[in-house]
């Protein structure tokens, strides 16, 4: 997955997220979503409860703050949040920084290069399934024996793109087998030539 995500410059993708917040399970959302190397980030919910909601991020601008408004009534409202404080992180798990790919392949390879080192990963391939219309390869990777070892979870499951050698699903299990996270990248298009002025406040698409 790290060569052939140094490979991608920018994408586009539908981001499907679900999460465990609080001890709850939310709702999946649908988001389009946007990125950019380094680290520029756009996000805009496209159903369900937030539909219309947005969210932007990019590292050295606007103070590092994450520029958001919320949909329906006060949606002309635009906050700066600093991306890990209360406001911003209302029902996430994560902050924007955290966001895409890129930082998915490192979590996945810290916690996996690790669990090998210390003799306690148990992969298991499952084979070749259909993904959001993709060919993947599912392998299912049991990493710690205990919730008091230090890993980021139990076990996950991912979905990497035959074709693009990207995870394009992944599903996060805790330490009794309930599922943290579940985040998937829906219709990935890979270098799409994204602009600067997409990772701006004032882009026409947008209503910040």
């Amino acid at each position: 997955m790290e060569p052939a995500y140094a490979k991608v410059n920018d994408y586009t993708a539908t981001f499907i997220k679900r999460e465990m917040v609080d001890g709850r399970l939310l709702p999946e959302e649908h988001i389009s979503f946007k990125f950019k190397r380094p680290l520029k980030v756009y996000m805009k919910w496209l159903e369900g409860p937030h539909e219309g909601r947005e969210a932007l991020f990019v590292k050295g601008k606007n103070e590092d703050k994450v520029a958001g408004h919320e949909s329906g009534l006060f949606s002309f409202i635009t906050l700066n949040m600093d991306p890990k404080g209360r406001t911003a992180m209302r029902g996430n798990r994560h902050p924007i920084t955290d966001a895409g790919i890129g930082r998915l392949i490192d979590i996945v390879k810290d916690n996996i290069d690790r669990a090998a080192k210390e003799g306690v990963l148990k992969p298991t391939y499952a084979g070749v399934e259909d993904v959001y219309g993709r060919q993947t390869y599912h392998i299912h990777a049991e990493l710690s024996p205990g919730r008091d070892k230090g890993y980021y979870c139990r076990a996950m499951d991912i979905w990497v793109d035959r074709d693009l050698g990207l995870p394009i699903k992944i599903t996060v299990h805790g330490w009794d087998g309930e599922v943290l996270e579940a985040y998937g990248y829906k219709d990935l298009k890979i270098n799409a030539g994204l602009s600067d002025e997409e990772f701006d406040k004032s882009y026409k698409d947008y209503r910040f």
